[in-house]
């Protein structure tokens, strides 16, 4: 009997993993839950006599064997019969009391979830439905907490149930409009749902919704919106935060009712919301309002706001007069006085400063109380300052050695979120980097103990990869800031200490640090898209719907608001997914060994890396080394001297300055100082870094000589975002393209146009007003913004011919011209991405132009993205009927306004793509950085997850562009590698065209 049950169970828990089938749209309305009520009578009437029956029949046992039956007898019944039995029978157990139960719950819960929050309402719902629907929405909320209450589930209720669908208002009109004899039946009911909605606000994240909410009442509830702002700082939502504040304020002020206890705490949140968005000038408003009423916490307070406003005279007044009325037996005397420290250093009275710092550590001392890492620190910084380079030394390290002991001070946090540790960690590497800089600059090079920081490196590399997974508003900056300074000091150690391992420690940070936040969040994006998680994929899917509404935001939006609720998104994100993405990173980490192994007898791999204050230099790396070298180059602004003219040039001159003229001075800075190692070199690997980024090698002329070689001509040169991703394949058989080309960019229909070629980007074109497109921004200068966006003959036979090269070689074509090419059409394309993208048209990166600098009468398109100070939404390429919003700024009828920003461009998942190509001029100039590349549209396209992209330099010749583009598909589709099929175009190209202006903008960057 004991195995017959055995066998019992085992038959149930098999019947019930296929039991409860994927839900369908065809239950998830009113009118199919109307249709199956009398059913789910039935089965509970029928499930309540059985338990009647067996609990008369088998005594103790007859729990688990009703239980089997009941699920038994749900076999081949739709799911409203069986929800009903599940709700009947489920709360009798305990969880992991029952193992056929505990399944039942298992697989009801996945379904249950996909029927209520697709559930459709049709407004013609009965008390009876909506009470049988809200024993279902009970029923999901008791498993879902037992399964895993961190889901939140009541949150998620109200914030993707009662908030979306018309639910309580249809009760609310039911019970309106209800006879006396149904109000006394469905009361309780009624009341039941109400307590329910208030838990479930009362959880809800839907910050905007409930702040309309209570703005609209007539009264405020001062009590309600305190627990919301308290909620509010622990969600990360500032903006919404200082909001509500403010509104409350006002409201406050309004009924001179300043004297309520509520006024003071929210001036109090305000002042702190404002410091969360760094937003100074208005903490400092808030707190000198509070100073006026009497009701600022401390007088302090001003202090520090002051200080954080960079106004050192104003700080260093008030916190001289406070000192002088305390002794340093004051609870603040030591915070005042590091503020004193700080102000004078600021004011760069080094000497005050570091009196004050003497003075400080003396009260210390006679108190008995420790002086922490960061004080011994800036007395560092100040002796530097003060050209005392012994005594910085000595500071640098106590800093240290202090760190070291705070750190083991800290408790254990186990499995923690540990953020708080690895920063002070990453503190005490940037202590002892620091104390080695010292040394170096002291020439004491001999006292540096290498193993020392090849010791702690190994710690500095998992700190950073594990804080940049954990994303903060305040300390993302200040992370690669402390980063790079680290970086500078390996590479000035690697210049100038005669180690093997002082080379290899910075090609590997070369390796880590560049583009290391990119990767990060790519890293994040990447396994919440794949991840089978449903939890995981649809905070991803939040997410990136919610940076989507930013950038298509309404007039009068409150953007700042969407913008916290990005950013919660993204944390929470992150931090549920941190150990599964480190550990992916990690199985990833490529070091200098790899590289070298990846490298061929006649290859070579360039970094080329920038570092404080203002120097180039080479890290080099060779199938037969045995380490990395570094090879010190030049100073930026040496650099600059050649490629910078200094009056203002046509484009095609301002090429000419560079490549043809200068060509031989610019590769004596960062090529010929490499010649000893490429002797027998015939391709190139190269990373650029800084303004590097912005030069095309291979076009540089070995010398002025009119005849003279190009680099491109004496090697290879294959450029890399890091030369890690040289061992990635370039050869790659397409087997569809999605092409744009031959757009309209007005609103009207096409005609025939008369422009037939021209460059590839903004002309200024008479319309209502004159207007024209700047360069680059001067300073204090009002300037006007507009032009228009011209036909390009070229990119229709460009996209024609491609098309004809390309389905003659069995390559499936979709291919958009004219009014077809637009950006809705492209956002269908992102649905269902293919192997190569192809876009010939307009581009552009505009300089950034404060509001109150662009003129009136500029175009109002224009003008909204020329004052953004996001260069990731200045790129933007240009689809048809741009014209119209850049004139008007605002949409054509109910279409997208034509212009793809590159921030619109990174939200999409477009890993399917192999290849992207932006036929167009600038598509790959954006805000070059020090170690996280080129903000714009190559960064846009790795956030999208395309391996492989072509991309132009400078404002290209329109028919010089559609003969390139042809010649290089020619070469792919024949030779299925993307890096050879460019070369071979423009060297066919350089046949007709010699100057570089012609060939030379389009790179590849992989």
């Amino acid at each position: 009997m004991r195995n017959f049950s055995k066998l019992l169970l085992c038959t149930l828990l098999l019947f019930l993993c296929h039991h409860f089938p994927a839900w369908s749209q065809e239950i998830n309305n009113s009118k199919a839950l109307r249709a199956a009520l009398p059913a789910m009578k039935k089965e509970k009437k029928e499930v309540d006599a059985l338990n009647s029956a067996y609990r008369k029949q088998y005594g103790d046992e007859w729990k688990a064997k009703w239980a089997e039956k009941v699920i038994e007898n749900m076999e081949g019944k739709d799911f409203f019969v069986r929800s009903a039995a599940t709700v009947s029978v489920y709360s009798y157990f305990k969880p992991q009391e029952n193992q056929a139960i505990d399944q039942l719950r298992k697989e009801y819960l996945e379904e249950v979830k996909g029927f209520i929050f697709g559930f459709e309402m049709d407004e013609k719902e009965s008390f009876e439905e909506m009470e049988e629907l809200f024993k279902i929405i009970e029923t999901y909320l008791v498993i879902q907490t037992q399964a895993n209450p961190m889901l939140m589930p009541l949150q998620k209720l109200a914030d993707k149930f009662f908030y979306v669908k018309p639910y309580l208002a249809r009760l609310d009109v039911l019970y309106k409009n209800a006879s006396a004899e149904e109000k006394e039946e469905y009361e309780d009911f009624y009341d039941d749902v109400q307590r329910f909605w208030n838990n479930a606000k009362a959880q809800s994240l839907n910050f905007s919704r409930i702040i309309r909410e209570e703005l609209s009442k007539k009264t405020m509830d001062y009590q309600a919106i305190f627990g919301l702002v308290n909620k509010m700082y622990s969600s990360n939502q500032y903006y919404l935060g200082a909001k509500l504040t403010q509104k409350a304020v006002e409201q406050l002020e309004a009924t001179n009712n300043t004297s309520h206890y509520f006024y003071q705490s929210f001036l109090m949140s305000l002042g702190n919301f404002y410091s969360l968005q760094e937003n100074y000038e208005k903490m400092l408003e808030v707190q000198l309002k509070q100073e006026k009423l009497g009701l600022l916490s401390h007088e302090t307070t001003l202090i520090y706001s002051y200080l954080q406003l960079k106004d050192y005279e104003k700080s260093l007044e008030l916190a001289e007069a406070y000192l002088n009325k305390i002794d340093p037996t004051n609870p603040f005397y030591f915070g005042i006085i590091n503020c004193k420290i700080s102000c004078l250093f600021g004011l760069e009275r080094y000497d005050e400063a570091y009196d004050a710092s003497m003075e400080m550590m003396t009260a210390s001392e006679k108190q008995g109380k420790d002086v922490n890492s960061g004080s011994y620190f800036t007395l560092g910084e100040i002796c530097k300052r003060k050209e005392d380079p012994e005594q910085a030394e000595d500071y640098f390290f106590d800093a240290f050695e202090k760190s070291k002991v705070e750190i083991g001070r800290l408790p254990d946090m186990g499995d923690m979120d540990n953020t708080a540790m690895l920063t002070m960690k990453l503190y005490n590497f940037y202590y002892y980097m620091m104390y080695v800089g010292e040394l170096m600059t002291e020439g004491k090079a001999d006292k540096i103990d290498l193993n020392k920081i090849f010791e702690e490196y190994d710690s500095f590399d998992y700190i950073i990869r594990n804080i940049l997974l954990n994303p903060s508003k305040l300390g993302k900056k200040e992370i690669i800031n402390i980063s790079e300074q680290c970086g500078d000091i390996m590479y000035q150690l690697a210049a100038n200490v005669d180690r093997k391992e002082a080379k290899q420690l910075a090609y590997n940070y070369t390796l880590l640090s560049k583009e290391i936040d990119l990767s990060s969040v790519i890293a994040i994006r990447k396994y919440a898209a794949d991840s089978k998680n449903k939890d995981y994929k649809g905070l991803f899917e939040e997410w990136m719907k919610v940076r989507k509404e930013i950038l298509f935001h309404e007039e009068g939006l409150d953007i700042d608001s969407l913008k916290d609720i990005s950013f919660g998104l993204h944390k929470e994100l992150a931090i549920k997914t941190k150990e599964q993405v480190f550990y992916e990173m990690e199985k990833n980490t490529v070091e200098w060994k790899q590289v070298q192994a990846a490298l061929k007898d006649n290859q070579i791999a360039v970094e080329y890396v920038f570092y404080a204050p203002d120097s180039y230099a080479a890290l080099v790396l060779k199938k037969d080394m045995d380490s990395p070298v570094i090879i010190p180059l030049c100073k930026e602004k040496e650099l600059k001297k050649w490629l910078e003219p200094e009056q203002r040039m046509s484009e095609i001159n301002g090429i000419d300055y560079v490549y043809n003229q200068n060509g031989k001075q610019i590769l004596s800075l960062i090529v010929d100082p490499l010649r000893p190692y490429l002797s027998d070199v015939k391709t190139i690997f190269y990373a650029p870094s800084g303004i590097l980024h912005g030069i095309s090698l291979e076009a540089l002329k070995l010398s002025s000589d009119e005849k003279a070689k190009r680099l491109g001509k004496e090697f290879r040169l294959k450029r890399v975002s890091k030369t890690s991703l040289l061992a990635q394949q370039t050869k790659l058989s397409p087997r569809k393209a999605t092409i744009f080309g031959g757009m309209n960019y007005d609103d009207q229909a096409l005609q025939e146009q008369s422009e037939s070629g021209g460059e590839r980007g903004l002309k200024v074109k008479n319309k209502k007003k004159k207007s024209s497109a700047p360069s680059a921004p001067q300073e204090n200068q009002i300037q006007m913004v507009g032009g228009t966006f011209n036909y390009l003959r070229g990119t229709l036979k460009e996209v024609d011919l491609i098309n004809e090269e390309l389905t003659s070689s069995s390559v499936e074509v979709d291919l958009y011209t004219g009014n077809s090419a637009t950006e809705d059409q492209f956002i269908e394309y992102c649905k269902a991405p293919t192997d190569i993208l192809h876009i010939a048209s307009h581009a552009y990166f505009s300089p950034y132009i404060k509001k109150e600098k662009i003129a009136e009468g500029s175009f109002k398109g224009a003008k909204k993205i020329y004052s953004d100070p996001d260069p990731m939404n200045r790129a933007g390429i240009v689809f048809s009927g741009a014209n119209y919003f850049w004139e008007t700024g605002k949409n054509f009828e109910d279409k997208s306004d034509g212009i793809l920003m590159a921030s619109e461009l990174s939200n999409y998942d477009l890993r399917k793509t192999n290849l992207a190509i932006v036929s167009a001029c600038q598509s790959g100039i954006g805000q070059s950085t020090r170690s996280e590349g080129v903000y714009g549209f190559q960064r846009a396209f790795k956030l999208a997850g395309i391996e492989h992209q072509i991309i132009s330099l400078w404002t290209v010749d329109d028919a010089a562009t559609q003969k390139f583009m042809t010649l290089f598909y020619k070469y792919y589709v024949e030779l299925s590698d993307i890096d050879l099929a460019v070369v071979k175009a423009k060297e066919e190209l350089q046949q007709e065209y010699e100057h570089p202006y012609y060939w030379a903008a389009f790179v590849h960057v992989q």
